[in-house]
């Protein structure tokens, strides 16, 4: 045996693995040992026997988790201690840069020979990586909402097909031929797949930026998805288009049938076997565990498959992921199960190792051409340039000509514009798959890097991130037309709040012939180290013999429902820590598009109405939230019992509603008008005037309050059987705040409810000396005393606020 040959076999029989000196022969015991003997196994066995301990595959997989878990979070919480707001997943990609030759270290240094050998062993943390690839697709599919694309507006779809279009129109008539012939440096294929790539907006990375931004539940978050999710149909068309003209059509033919047959197996088989599961799981009960593993090995199977087509095989566990009912209990499920360990252990690895292969000598090199206007990078930065400063132009201008604001406009553009996870995968497939260079995938991550550390921290510093949940449409009871479709959200803390708003909204809403679309939202404390929770009911029905969360809700809305064939009822249950509740109500509202918010009181009395048998301070705090930074109008609702409109004799429900002047007072009237559509309502409109104009509006707001009352005061001539007007008009003059009192005092047992506006006659003389003795601010002056307890309590009383936060200019 010749020198070499016994040096080959002595590797072999001692570390379990060979390779020859001319690299054609490697050889490997199967299986391999995964644990080392022990630290000082070296020592103790000798140089022939024992192996470091690096040298086996499970300690060296620990020691290079360790080492990336480290390095990324050495970064993030170091660009966090200096307000960087710098996405987690760049964080990763900075940490493989920081241990690959653009930091300048040596080849050969001790670190990379230990855990990165360069020998022909599978790595199994980049196998690790590879799974964390799939498992991140998949589950970035499961977070998105399908039914986004039905709530999808013209701003977003005509947004997104422009982001992506006119970028790619701009290249191709910059560059010319280079997209068939290729530059100096770059291949012609290169050249398309960098357009391409710079063109689109991934929806998978803007929506994890979004998350990341902390303004994913906002109503620009959600436009700004939205316009994502057509900016990705449309570049997924453009791609097709491309593969047609670039490729030979039978390929072509092949791959269209294969994806059309999946995504069809997919959403008519898989998806409805998926609800099925769902219908059996009973309410606040996990799914089976093995409707987990099916779902498991599909996404791998989906991966596959793709790849088999040639085509970009992630896309497949993404459109599995999207297919999977988003919430509570399936899609919860595996977000619970997967997302934590896949984001903060496994993903890391799979960002790190690609950003190890950076050249940094060269890329120095590169830089100093650049100069010369020359060089690769010269070349794709071109590209680069030109593209980005056409999707940023043009991604401004739709949202700028639907009466966005310019800030708001130009930080959605930035937006669709950032580069990051999706754009390096795809450019990884490419290298894998030999139409792209290494060194231009060098240049290209070393520019998604950048964008992913510039554009996250310019959007968080031009964006008021306070405006989260403000809305960009005017959704308020004023704006609607007379006939058009309600959307209430009502929520409920406790059981002595279901009578309060069944008898409202029974007695004081057309419900027989109009649309009327209520959201009912039980909100249920968080209590001890529970997750939180909430849950559709639509999707969850309860198990027979056990009790929900929200059972006494359930049942009396069902039997309300009975009664009103046209009202629409979705019931929900959100089960959350008191400091957030007004969180998850500006989320509904915002995804069941609300006009109206109706909020219970946080005090409760006794039947006879002397006794409070229930002060919440917490529920308290909640209301006062809302009413901050609500995404459409609110009212809090204070119910009292009602005795004499339940008697036969008196079947008209009155309505008064207090008007002085204001946007309040005008969304109070327009509530009193949509309940004039309910024939058994009997609407005042009381008007009281100031006995001096000082703190009254003039101009524009004096002339929307007199055109409101003129509008409700149409129907004054109509008649309900030749007795009953549908509305009354009373003015009042009054010189201060005991006028009023004396004035309200007088009529206080002649109405069922009172609505006011929270406003009402604020800094004028209706409200003088009255506003020093206001207990409850969310309330009013008016809505306070309407509520005292010197008022006679038989009429329920509605504070209404009109909607503040809408961005429209």
């Amino acid at each position: 045996m010749d020198t070499n040959n016994r040096t080959f076999w002595m590797e072999f029989s001692s570390r379990g693995y060979s390779i020859s000196e001319d690299g054609t022969k490697f050889c490997e015991i199967e299986p391999p040992d995964v644990n080392s003997f022990g630290v000082w196994e070296k020592q103790l066995f000798g140089s022939r026997v024992g192996l470091p301990i690096w040298d086996y595959n499970l300690p060296l997989l620990e020691a290079v988790i360790v080492l990336v878990l480290c390095l990324w979070h050495f970064f993030y919480f170091l660009l966090k201690k200096i307000r960087l707001p710098v996405p987690k997943i760049t964080c990763m990609m900075l940490a493989g840069a920081a241990l690959s030759q653009t930091s300048l270290l040596p080849n050969d240094w001790l670190i990379q020979r230990i855990l990165f050998p360069d020998d022909l062993r599978p790595k199994l943390p980049e196998t690790l990586g590879g799974f964390a690839f799939v498992f991140y697709w998949f589950l970035e599919g499961v977070k998105m909402d399908v039914g986004m694309i039905k709530r999808t507006g013209s701003k977003a779809v005509v947004t997104g097909i422009v982001t992506v279009l006119f970028p790619i129109i701009t290249a191709n008539i910059v560059f010319g031929s280079l997209r068939e012939t290729g530059g100096k440096n770059l291949t012609g294929v290169e050249y398309r797949t960098i357009i391409f790539m710079q063109s689109i907006s991934a929806f998978t990375g803007i929506s994890r930026l979004i998350r990341d931004l902390k303004i994913d539940h906002s109503e620009f978050g959600r436009i700004v998805l939205s316009s994502a999710m057509v900016a990705d149909a449309t570049s997924f068309g453009v791609n097709i288009f491309a593969l047609v003209a670039w490729s030979d059509w039978r390929v072509s033919a092949v791959q269209g049938v294969g994806l059309v047959g999946y995504v069809v197996v997919v959403i008519w088989v898989v998806r409805p076997v998926m609800f099925w599961v769902i219908r059996r799981t009973p309410e606040e009960r996990p799914v089976k565990e093995w409707v987990i593993y099916f779902i498991i090995i599909f996404v791998f199977f989906s991966y596959e498959y793709l790849k088999m087509l040639h085509l970009f095989p992630a896309v497949g566990p993404f459109i599995l992921g999207l297919c999977v009912p988003h919430g509570p209990p399936l899609g919860s499920a595996l977000i619970q199960k997967f997302e934590t360990f896949n984001t903060g252990i496994l993903l890391p690895l799979f960002l790190f190792f690609p950003m190890l292969q950076i050249d940094g000598p060269w890329l120095v090199y590169e830089i100093r051409q650049l100069r010369n206007y020359d060089g690769q990078l010269y070349e794709a930065l071109t590209i680069i340039v030109v593209v980005s400063a056409a999707k940023i132009f043009f991604s401004t201008i739709p949202p700028l000509l639907a009466k966005m604001p310019l800030t708001d406009s130009f930080v959605m553009a930035l937006i669709l514009s950032n580069k990051g996870f999706v754009e390096m995968c795809y450019f990884m497939y490419a290298v894998e798959r030999k139409t792209f260079h290494v060194k231009s995938f060098t240049t290209m991550a070393l520019m998604i890097l950048l964008s992913s550390t510039i554009l996250p921290v310019a959007i968080h510093y031009l964006y008021d991130a306070s405006k989260r949940f403000t809305c960009f449409q005017k959704r308020n009871l004023m704006s609607l037309k007379l006939g058009s479709e309600l959307r209430f959200l009502v929520c409920i803390h406790k059981a002595d709040h279901i009578a309060g708003m069944i008898n409202l909204l029974g007695k004081s809403f057309p419900l027989q012939d109009s649309s009327l679309a209520c959201y009912v939202l039980h909100l249920v404390e968080l209590v001890g180290l529970d997750n939180p929770l909430f849950i559709s009911h639509q999707m969850q029905k309860p198990e027979p013999g056990i009790r929900s969360y929200s059972t006494n809700v359930l049942i009396a809305f069902d039997n309300f429902k009975l009664y009103w064939k046209s009202l629409t009822l979705e019931l929900f249950t959100s089960i959350s820590n008191p400091k957030y509740m007004h969180q998850e109500i500006y989320s509904l509202a915002l995804d069941k598009q609300a006009s109206f918010i109706m909020l219970p009181f946080h005090r409760i009395w006794s039947l006879d109405q002397t006794t409070v048998v229930s002060d919440d301070i917490t529920r308290r705090h909640v209301n006062i939230s809302v009413l901050r930074q609500a995404p459409c109008s609110v009212g809090i609702f204070v119910h009292r019992q009602n005795m004499l409109s339940t008697q036969k004799s008196k079947p008209a429900f009155k309505v008064c509603s207090i008007f002085v002047g204001g946007k309040d007072d005008r969304e109070a009237l327009a509530l009193g008008k949509q309940m004039m559509r309910n024939q058994k309502v009997r609407l005042t409109v009381l008007r009281l005037v100031p006995g001096t104009m000082t703190g009254m509006t003039t101009g524009w707001d004096q002339m929307l309050d007199t055109a409101e009352i003129k509008e409700t005061m149409r129907n004054n001539n109509t008649t309900l059987g030749g007795e009953h007007n549908f509305v009354e008009y009373v003015e009042e003059t009054v010189n201060d705040g005991s006028d009023t009192s004396r004035i309200l005092l007088s009529m206080a047992n002649a109405f069922d409810l009172f609505v006011v506006g929270k406003s009402t006659g604020m800094g004028t003389d209706v409200t003088r000396a009255l506003s020093d003795w206001t207990e409850f601010d969310e309330l009013g002056t008016i809505g306070d005393l309407l509520v005292s307890s010197e008022f006679p309590h038989r009429g329920s009383v509605l504070v209404v606020q009109q909607q503040q936060n809408v961005a429209c200019r």
